[in-house]
């Protein structure tokens, strides 16, 4: 398993003012279930660079304790504002090949996972072989019984 980034959820940021003088600090930003929580954390309110970061890292860990992240299920079961398709993991692709002064234009419905060992997976049906519908069912189905098998 991947280990986990220390500065995740934390940025820097530095600024000159009209003297040269360069002021900065620690941008903690979390997001959980909807909700954006941000605080600063300044070098001279915390006594320098290494010190702001610290309390950084505690105010972004104190966070994570005490809020959850979605699951992986929750995540599969709830389509973004994005989703055009209306099902989680299936969408709609265009694919343009060029050759020459020539253009040419393909869609197809892709379907996406996570299999079992936190690997994404993909199919596509195009539009072209299958018809519009059958495309679209085929990749939910595929969808389907790729997030069934993953048993995630």
């Amino acid at each position: 398993m991947a280990r986990k980034n220390p500065r995740r959820n934390i940025s820097r940021t530095e600024s000159k003012n009209a003297a040269g003088k360069v002021h900065g600090g620690w941008q903690v930003r979390l997001q959980r279930r909807g909700r954006t929580t941000s605080k600063y954390f300044s070098d001279n309110q915390f006594g320098g660079q290494r010190k702001a970061l610290l309390a950084a890292k505690q105010y972004r860990d104190s966070l994570e304790q005490a809020s959850s992240k979605y699951s992986v299920s929750e995540l599969a079961r709830n389509p973004s504002a994005r989703n055009r398709s209306g099902i989680v993991g299936v969408r709609r692709h265009k694919q343009v090949n060029h050759r020459g002064d020539y253009e040419f234009h393909y869609w197809f419905w892709v379907a996406q996972w996570t299999d079992g060992h936190g690997r994404r997976r993909t199919r596509s049906f195009a539009v072209d072989a299958f018809g519009e519908d059958e495309a679209f069912r085929l990749a939910k189905e595929a969808r389907g019984q790729g997030v069934r098998q993953a048993k995630r």
